[in-house]
């Protein structure tokens, strides 16, 4: 048997090409029944812990030459698009001048399709969403011995308070500006659990609490030793921001649980939301 010719081999890309085309034009169809079905009263057409497990699954059972990272950023986009298309979102980025890479993060998570607003400071972007159920809003992951921690406006326990959802980047782009960077995608939603989340939470004292005793907490909560804690004191209330290698809601009775363990009147814990774990590719 003859080996097929280039026009053969073209022709059968071609009849791919039309085969994924009209699965992207089915699904489009599919979505806007469902925003339909909504009657633009769904909220944010947004489910991180969803889309992760999706691209886990896409990434499990990949094989061959296509490069992992392309395939991320393919789906990425198609899921940005149908975002866009379910109802009114934007995107406000905390961009610094002297860092406009979290504009590329973003921008590598979301797609082209979704509208961006750039923002100086992470307060600004946390300003939009109150005004705005229908931002999302994407800020510097929090570092030690920042001025102006923006996690601990998360705290307030106002209807319009947005939650973590997502860190970022959830696979790095080899070419994006801000592949060194790191950031966390805030939304006026509940975080969703993903079968493999982190999760933050802060704990609010008026007195000064050591590592050691709150580690000791944690963990007599119920809850992983923490990975991280970052602690700061504004104006005598003591703030330590910590990430545990669980997924952790607003309810959970571990959170009153390590109240009670700090042995510390007055003190407040105060879930912030989880993330995903991105995939090892």
């Amino acid at each position: 048997m003859d080996a097929p010719s280039l026009d053969d081999l073209r022709a059968q890309i071609d009849g791919i090409d039309d085969g994924l085309h009209d699965l992207l034009m089915r699904r489009a169809e599919l979505v806007g029944r469902i925003a339909a079905a909504k009657g633009g009263n769904g909220g944010l057409a947004l489910r991180p812990g969803r889309e992760a497990q999706v691209l886990r699954r896409l990434l499990a059972r990949h094989a061959g030459k296509f490069p992992k990272p392309a395939l991320v950023r393919l789906w990425r986009e198609i899921m940005g698009a149908f975002t866009f298309l379910q109802g009114p979102v934007r995107v406000a980025v905390c961009r610094p001048a002297d860092r406009p890479g979290y504009w590329d993060l973003a921008r590598d998570h979301f797609g082209a399709q979704i509208p961006f607003q750039a923002h100086e400071t992470a307060a600004q972007v946390i300003a939009a969403m109150r005004l705005d159920p229908n931002v999302i809003g994407v800020v510097p992951a929090p570092v030690q011995d920042e001025p102006a921690p923006w996690w601990i406006r998360l705290t307030s326990g106002e209807a319009t308070t947005p939650n973590i959802l997502q860190r970022l980047p959830f696979v790095a782009m080899p070419n994006s500006r801000g592949r060194d960077l790191d950031a966390f995608i805030l939304a006026r939603l509940d975080a969703e659990a993903s079968g493999d989340d982190r999760a933050l939470f802060a704990v609010e004292s008026p007195v000064e609490i050591s590592r050691g005793r709150l580690i000791g907490a944690v963990t007599k909560a119920g809850l992983p030793s923490p990975t991280s804690v970052i602690d700061v004191e504004q104006s005598g209330t003591w703030w330590d921001l910590v990430e545990v290698p669980t997924f952790v809601a607003d309810q959970d009775p571990r959170l009153p649980a390590l109240r009670s363990a700090l042995g510390v009147e007055r003190a407040r814990v105060v879930a912030l939301g989880a993330w995903a774990v991105p995939p090892k590719i």
